[in-house]
């Protein structure tokens, strides 16, 4: 149990999370974001009963006396040795005191060094202040990308992504990822971070996001127990596409009324957010049912989609851009292959809010990353725009 002596000498005890905190971390976060916070997992106490009894998840709380003034989660993917640190918050009146630091850095010597459960641990930081990222970096997470108009608590916030390695996992990284060049700007970046070796460059055609064929009509099923049993299904069959994005579950199924297309989803309806888990594409071409699926979900109250591809799928990057996805991050390591190596993904996003970043605060590699994410829009915006040869011009 991890203690820590406060500016007036009051003591702090760690330790992890039980059934009884549950009231207490619901006031934490309630004091915090007014309500305003959209995660379940720390306001549904059915949900957080099963994460506090879930092996694969380590909750930590930082105690003063009976109050729990502090809150970070572990979720961890045994399979893939991968972990995500999120949920982290201090009450404001105990920040600056080292607290979020040593209880963050409590979980990552358990995951990483003592039981060597983990080799990478992600974190998704919020933009609004410095302070979460240099936090994270002063532990050794490393700066990897950018989520625009990601979450929103009072307006839609950028968040950045940072991840934490364990010792001589980069060199079990299956090498020379194979890109397109919008996610060559990212991996430049990554590059220069982390000293890595050179990419192989895929030159693909492009094609026009405004010639995707005849709109597909799509409809949603949101009853949860249904679209699992029907994604599991066809998972175990093999017959689906289902994209790696670790620590989610479907709750929305979103396909043609004669599932041809059939795209699983985790969508939160509080701030519009959703991910794209799995996906069975019948007789339509990939690219245009991505594309009209993205139009449906916008209309169904979808406000940002993010779709995790393989850095060795040149054919999906470039499927994922024609559809309008743009690159936004780089997870080297990310995922475990048959073979013992680790695979890197470049993580794609859409949003249907204008985008804003006054309100934000970078170190500067996320700047880095933010300026290589509005040069790949500034290109699809040109692109999207109809040619001065067109029946559009003036005269």
């Amino acid at each position: 149990m991890q203690r820590i002596t406060l500016e007036d000498g009051r003591e702090v005890h760690c330790q992890p999370g039980q059934e009884q905190d549950i009231p207490g971390i619901i006031r934490l976060y309630e004091r915090v974001y007014k309500g305003r916070y959209t995660l379940r997992d720390v306001s549904d106490p059915a949900s957080m009963r099963k994460k506090l009894n879930d092996p694969n998840y380590f909750w930590v709380l930082a105690h003063l006396g009976e109050e729990i003034i502090g809150s970070v989660i572990f979720a961890i993917d045994p399979v893939n040795k991968i972990g995500k640190v999120y949920g982290a918050v201090v009450l404001e009146e105990f920040r600056g005191q080292d607290i979020m630091r040593t209880i963050v850095k409590h979980g990552l010597e358990r995951l990483t060094k003592r039981t060597r459960t983990c080799d990478v641990i992600y974190a998704t930081t919020r933009t609004v202040s410095v302070a979460p990222q240099v936090v994270l970096e002063h532990l050794d997470f490393r700066p990897m990308g950018i989520f625009p108009n990601v979450r929103k608590v009072e307006s839609f916030e950028t968040h950045g992504l940072e991840i934490y390695f364990r010792e001589g996992t980069l060199a079990a990284r299956r090498r020379s990822p194979q890109l397109v060049p919008e996610v060559r700007e990212f991996y430049k970046i990554v590059r220069d971070v982390l000293s890595l070796e050179a990419e192989t460059p895929v030159d693909l055609p492009l094609s026009d996001p405004r010639q995707m064929g005849e709109p597909l009509e799509f409809r949603i099923e949101s009853d949860e127990n249904r679209l699992r049993k029907r994604f599991d299904d066809l998972q175990d069959r093999d017959l689906m596409d289902k994209v790696f994005f670790p620590f989610m579950e479907p709750n929305l199924l979103v396909t043609t009324p004669d599932q041809t297309a059939e795209f699983f989803v985790h969508f939160n309806e509080a701030d519009g957010n959703g991910m794209i888990l799995g996906y069975r594409i019948g007789s339509v071409d990939l690219r245009r049912a991505l594309m009209w699926f993205s139009e449906a979900a916008a209309r169904s109250g979808m406000r940002y989609i993010e779709l995790l591809v393989n850095a060795f799928r040149p054919d999906l990057q470039r499927i994922a851009v024609d559809a309008r996805f743009l690159p936004t991050a780089y997870f080297p390591a990310m995922r475990m292959t048959p073979e013992g190596l680790r695979e890197d993904y470049a993580v794609f996003s859409r949003s249907f809010e204008s985008l804003d970043f006054m309100n934000i605060h970078l170190i500067d590699t996320n700047r880095r990353f933010l300026d290589a994410f509005m040069k790949c829009w500034y290109e699809m915006l040109v692109r999207c725009q109809p040619d001065f040869d067109e029946v559009w011009r003036i005269g």
